[in-house]
């Protein structure tokens, strides 16, 4: 169904998606968080309509927390990137979109904490998220973001994988990760890695509709799983989908 046809209001949003990433944007403000990380497909394509942009602005703009987005393998950056609709100044200096394809790493003094991803333009074998990552920087903490499928054993026949190895050396002390629609977490040497999943639960099956609440403090990283709660209506709307990191 597209979001101009609206005929069921979901907790007072157009559906289900709408819904389930407004609860986690309501979260993030509650809970007073430092850094929301939103680690691809945000959209489920890049033919969304002006209304879904604008929503999308406008939970952005009710934070006040550094926001760190990374395109996925259904809202690549490409010659068609929905990315290149945004309007920097309706963001805000606060969001910080990260569209390299050669990756980036944006330095969050006032956090001590580095932020690497890098963008994807084609989900393919020869894409790897975690190519190119830096060295560990001298911010205490240390974050990456990559959307792809970890595998532990190397193959030329699945696209934009990240291996076991490459999380056990890449020297960040997180790994948000996306692309896989159910929570899976990993501890691979001393990064902790995890796939929250979609929060939307009608897209994951009931193994979904999670976010992952991070807390870095005292040199520790502690996890905590957070569930989305069914709406009141649960009509199922597949216009586009969210995955946060974080």
């Amino acid at each position: 169904m597209d979001g101009n046809a609206v005929t069921n209001s979901i907790n007072g949003y157009r559906n289900v998606a709408e819904a389930a990433f407004a609860h986690v944007v309501d979260t993030v403000r509650e809970e007073r968080c430092d850094l929301f990380l939103v680690v691809g497909d945000l959209f489920d394509h890049s033919r969304v309509k002006l209304h879904d942009i604008d929503f999308v602005c406008a939970q952005f703009n009710s934070l006040d927390c550094q926001i760190v987005v990374l395109p996925g393998n259904h809202d690549v950056h490409d010659e068609t990137s929905v990315w290149d609709r945004f309007d920097s100044a309706k963001l805000g200096s606060n969001v910080h979109l990260l569209l390299s394809t050669e990756g980036a790493r944006i330095n969050l003094e006032e956090l001590d904490l580095s932020v690497w991803g890098r963008a994807m333009t084609e989900h393919t074998p020869e894409y790897r998220p975690l190519q190119g990552a830096p060295a560990k920087s001298d911010l205490c903490w240390n974050v990456g973001l990559a959307h792809g499928q970890v595998v532990n054993t190397e193959t030329e026949y699945v696209s934009s994988t990240i291996s076991e190895d490459e999380i056990r050396t890449s020297g960040f002390d997180y790994l948000a990760l996306g692309h896989v629609h159910v929570w899976q977490d990993y501890q691979l040497g001393n990064t902790l890695a995890c796939y929250p999943g979609s929060p939307v639960k009608a897209f994951a099956t009931t193994r979904g509709g999670f976010f992952a609440m991070l807390t870095l403090q005292d040199g520790k990283v502690e996890l905590e799983k957070r569930e989305v709660p069914a709406p009141a209506t649960v009509e199922e709307n597949k216009h586009f989908h969210f995955a946060p990191g974080v």
